[in-house]
């Protein structure tokens, strides 16, 4: 199980690391464009890596793995559209919202017990991610409900992996997943309008985030994830934004705040305090 944290918070770190490539590469292309491109390119590239295992597929593999495509796309895609109409600090704030949304979920679907201490350790995440982002008052708007459903797509997701994955599908569902994310970034381009400027830059972080943080990144996840908790592993990736502000200090030289920090702090401690909470969902993963 500790190598399981381990694993899932160095996947938080690599993803939270390439938040400054991602916003140097939007100055080329639109978020849909770019993920377009992140996402095609490692759909590619995973059969390679894994040949000829991706391909040993059953129908019920095919179908698990089209619908966490689609709550990938979900969480990635709405999240988008959703900046399009809110400020980025409330849309950090509800996309933190996945935190308590997990549990609950698991709860609905799968009838799992969450204790005291997980109950607690989800509030501590919560209340670090609406810290660390600020969110302006004021009534929800269209880019709100849009971010809100980003939130419960990207909680459904964390679920199912939780649910499906095993040693035995790890590999196949993980390639349906990243194929369908591509197919369904390219077919909803035109809601965007979408812009691509090529650029060596935009070559590499396309590179960097598609072997890193998508096909190592996914793959990890439903190897990684399904050994732990949801609820844990919904509270390791509250830290993605903590991992991104720090990268952005390092390669950009934006000097976290205080607010940030103490953020980070109470996610920390939730993360602690999940870590000696029972299991919800018994693992199935040797």
């Amino acid at each position: 199980m500790l190598a399981a944290y381990l694993a899932l918070f160095a996947l938080t770190v690599i993803w939270g690391i390439t938040f400054p490539l991602v916003q140097g590469a939007l100055s080329y292309a639109s978020p849909l464009v770019f993920l377009a491109l992140r996402f095609g390119l490692a759909s590619l590239l995973f059969p390679l890596l894994v040949w000829p295992r991706a391909f040993h597929l059953s129908r019920e593999v095919v179908w698990k793995g089209v619908w966490l495509g689609v709550l990938l796309w979900g969480g990635y895609g709405l999240q988008t559209f959703g900046l399009a109409h809110t400020t980025a600090a409330r849309s950090g704030f509800l996309t933190g919202t996945l935190v308590p949304l997990t549990p609950l979920f698991a709860w609905i679907l799968f009838r799992a017990h969450i204790g005291w201490r997980a109950i607690l350790a989800v509030a501590l995440a919560f209340v670090g991610t609406a810290i660390m982002s600020g969110p302006q008052e004021g009534g929800l708007n269209l880019g709100d409900i849009l971010t809100l459903f980003c939130a419960v797509s990207y909680a459904l997701q964390i679920n199912f992996v939780n649910r499906w994955a095993s040693r035995e599908n790890e590999v196949q569902l993980t390639w349906i997943q990243i194929a369908v994310t591509s197919l369904l970034c390219l077919s909803t381009l035109p809601l965007e309008g979408p812009r691509l400027v090529f650029s060596p830059y935009l070559i590499w972080a396309v590179a960097i985030t598609a072997v890193f943080a998508t096909v190592f990144g996914i793959w990890g996840q439903l190897r990684f994830q399904p050994r732990i908790s949801s609820t844990a592993a919904a509270i390791i990736y509250a830290f993605e934004p903590v991992f991104a502000g720090l990268a952005a200090w390092v390669i950009l030289g934006s000097v976290p705040t205080a607010v940030t920090l103490i953020g980070a702090g109470f996610i920390f401690i939730g993360m602690l305090l999940s870590s000696t909470a029972p299991a919800e969902i018994k693992p199935h993963v040797p």
